[in-house]
């Protein structure tokens, strides 16, 4: 039988050998962030110890958890909190999203000092948030008018966020209308293939000016870099364009991402039949347009060279939920994510009878019979977190050994 380590290994060949390390050295860091980067565990193993009977289909994003909320500015400008990652996007059953995020609850809250008892109940009620939502077979969205603490003060932390500032942060600024991408080593790396760099650029220009309905050369592409962001996706392509556009005078940041395969369709797994898609970004673009609210700004996609990939406006990292308020406070937990539990519901719901998903009476009917299954499944969640806890320690300590084929 193939260790955890080996199971993590297979699952990674093909991706970029110079920042695959850094995906390994921050799964290794904390239990969390090692869930976070191996989804395809937790549906390899889902989908052969379920212990709970599911036949419904519903649009899942996942790789569900409570770091993959955000908020985020439409085309328009408006900021939106939902959920706001994609990659693994398939049709599934309602329970396995449900399932990831309450056992995201259980590492994020371990990680806040608070106990497995109060993890526990916190867990109950999110779950039962999430079937009386889907009762009400409505899609709702969350809205700040409406809502309160922790989230409340996130959301207009980010109305009220510079954009000149972020713009600052992530460039420097040559001449009147020149600007050059920021390098930081870090999250930013150069593009050292000068060719393939003028390349990108060419090919990212002309996308953007095939869009613009004012003008011809309306887009003007100044600079491009490597982004590496987020754990699951290290190692895949990805890319950021800084533009100036001639109309409005003002720059926008891009964040261009390589589509692959969901991992939930890459196991002999899950039964159910997907969409024929033309290619993976069609995939995640479509079901995300299905699920969310309102999509973010410039969501689209982009083939380089026979690549799929999705285009969107860069958000800033900073706004993403910070937790730390949460420490040792079981109510705060509990009342920041009771609304991402509602938001589960509603994006199934808003997804409802879309390309083989059941309709809105089906997954009412299915939220009327929760006690049927709600024990097996809260228990099954419980003890995955545990198993997560044991995987994490194996292959934290394999990272440590230089042996390894995943040392540090």
């Amino acid at each position: 039988m193939s260790t955890v380590v080996d199971r993590i290994v297979q699952y990674n060949q093909g991706r970029n050998p110079q920042f695959l390390p850094m995906k390994y050295k921050l799964m290794a860091s904390g239990a969390f962030r090692f869930f976070r980067g191996s989804c395809h565990l937790f549906y390899e193993d889902l989908s052969q110890k379920q212990t709970w009977q599911d036949a419904n289909k519903t649009w899942i994003c996942g790789d569900l958890h409570v770091e993959n909320f955000g908020s985020y500015r439409s085309h328009s400008k408006v900021v939106y909190f939902d959920l706001n990652d994609f990659d693994e996007a398939v049709l599934a059953h309602p329970t396995w999203e449900i399932a990831r995020f309450l056992c995201s609850v259980f590492l994020a809250g371990r990680e806040l000092d608070l106990s497995d008892q109060a993890l526990k109940t916190i867990v109950d009620l999110l779950f039962d948030e999430y079937i009386n939502a889907l009762k009400k077979g409505k899609a709702y969205a969350i809205e700040k008018e409406s809502i309160q603490g922790i989230l409340k003060k996130y959301i207009k932390s980010v109305e009220t966020r510079d954009e000149l500032a972020f713009l600052d942060s992530k460039s420097k600024l040559l001449s009147n209308q020149k600007r050059a991408w920021i390098i930081d080593n870090k999250k930013y790396f150069a593009i050292e293939d000068k060719v393939k760099k003028a390349q990108l650029i060419n090919y990212f220009s002309d996308y953007l000016n095939t869009l613009s309905s004012t003008q011809a050369k309306n887009f003007e592409v100044q600079d491009a870099a490597i982004r590496v962001a987020g754990t699951g996706s290290i190692g895949l392509k990805r890319y950021v364009f800084l533009v100036y556009q001639n109309d409005s005078q003002s720059f926008s940041l891009f964040d261009v991402k390589q589509a692959q395969n969901s991992s939930l369709t890459l196991t002999p797994y899950i039964k159910l039949e997907q969409p024929s898609w033309k290619n993976q970004a069609e995939r995640i673009q479509t079901i995300q347009e299905y699920m969310e609210y309102v999509t973010p700004g410039w969501l689209s996609r982009i083939n380089i060279d026979e690549e799929h990939f999705i285009v969107k406006e860069l958000q800033p990292e900073q706004d993403k939920m910070d937790f730390s308020a949460c420490k040792d406070k079981p109510k705060k937990l509990t009342d920041a994510c009771h609304y991402m539990a509602r938001l589960v519901a509603y994006s199934q719901l808003r997804s409802a009878g879309r390309s083989g998903s059941d309709n809105i009476d089906s997954l009412i009917e299915f939220a009327n019979n929760a006690g049927q299954f709600k024990a097996q499944l809260l228990d099954y969640v419980y003890n995955y977190y545990l198993q997560v806890l044991d995987d994490f320690s194996e292959f934290s300590q394999a990272y440590k050994d230089s042996k390894s084929k995943i040392s540090g």
